[in-house]
């Protein structure tokens, strides 16, 4: 990414026409989604986690991406409730505990040439990052044991349709090389929000 014209080889094209080639490396969307996260990073108003959950007994809610449909209704509207009801008892609160909604994407069938995964056994995922204030942190993750919350633990796994399931904070080295992974080099405009 070109985020300054210092970044350009000084060649008589780049010094002539550098501006404009600033212009567009900034508007890509992909670029976009990196400044954002950047941004993000380097705040300390909230803590980014990289959450993976994974979903089974899933019913297929329409015709047409029926079970991408029922993943991320199950995401949306039972996962992220727990997280939030675990930040704030307050249902009239949960807008303000996570300051951005997450980046999430859908995933299944993930298999190889060499070792496929059957359809009647695709795992169906989502990937993600969890935007939490940083005053809030703690309650999701016990840093001095390095682990999730023991009662946010418990009530992921009272959801019936929840198989597994990893949250833990998002290393800012490795930031860059978790949003490539979840989003398959799509932008995080692309991403479901």
């Amino acid at each position: 990414m070109i985020k300054s014209i210092n970044d350009l080889e000084p060649t008589e094209f780049n010094r002539r026409y550098g501006t404009e080639i600033l212009q567009k490396s900034l508007s890509n969307p992909i670029n976009q989604s990196t400044q954002i996260l950047d941004w993000i990073l380097e705040s300390d108003e909230c803590v980014p986690f990289a959450i993976t959950i994974t979903f089974k007994n899933l019913v297929p809610l329409e015709t047409s991406d029926g079970m991408k449909r029922a993943v991320e209704y199950q995401f949306e509207n039972r996962v992220l409730n727990k997280i939030k009801k675990r930040l704030s008892r307050s249902s009239s609160k949960w807008n303000l505990v996570l300051p951005m909604d997450p980046f999430f994407q859908y995933e299944y069938e993930q298999g190889s040439f060499f070792k496929p995964v059957p359809k009647s056994n695709a795992p169906h995922h989502i990937h993600g990052v969890l935007f939490v204030k940083t005053e809030l942190a703690p309650r999701i993750f016990n840093y001095d044991l390095q682990e999730l919350d023991v009662r946010l633990k418990k009530d992921l796994y009272s959801l019936d349709t929840v198989s597994s399931f990893l949250i833990e904070p998002l290393i800012r080295s490795e930031a860059d090389d978790w949003m490539n992974y979840i989003r398959k080099e799509k932008s995080l405009s692309e991403l479901t929000v």
